[in-house]
């Protein structure tokens, strides 16, 4: 993602302080926008390695993590959001991760 407009508008929806999760955060574009402007904390799972890189390099923190394998590192309710914004659409186990979110998180996005 990274067309500021939308980053923005994602981030308007996102509580202030918030404790965030970014399935696929991609270069951690958008969780580099919420610490900044919304004092979010929390970590990006991403697979690929330029973009774990990017993440660092930014000051995010950053998994490298298959979604395909789930998200069972997380206890439930660890995080008040959780964001799948281009993510979803891309996994075999859509079904399973969609469980998995709503027990990790407390907020869907």
């Amino acid at each position: 993602m990274s067309d500021v407009q939308t980053m923005k508008s994602i981030a308007r929806m996102v509580p202030p302080g918030s404790r965030v999760l970014d399935l696929g955060c991609g270069d951690g574009a958008l969780l580099d926008l919420l610490q900044r402007e919304r004092a979010c904390t929390g970590y990006g799972i991403e697979i690929a390695d330029a973009n774990v890189l990017a993440c660092v390099q930014r000051g995010v923190n950053v998994i490298q993590l298959n979604l395909e394998e789930g998200l069972a590192m997380f206890d439930d309710n660890s995080f008040d959001v959780v964001l799948q914004i281009d993510t979803l659409q891309h996994l075999h186990n859509a079904e399973t991760m969609l469980r998995e979110t709503a027990q990790i998180g407390r907020a869907h996005v």
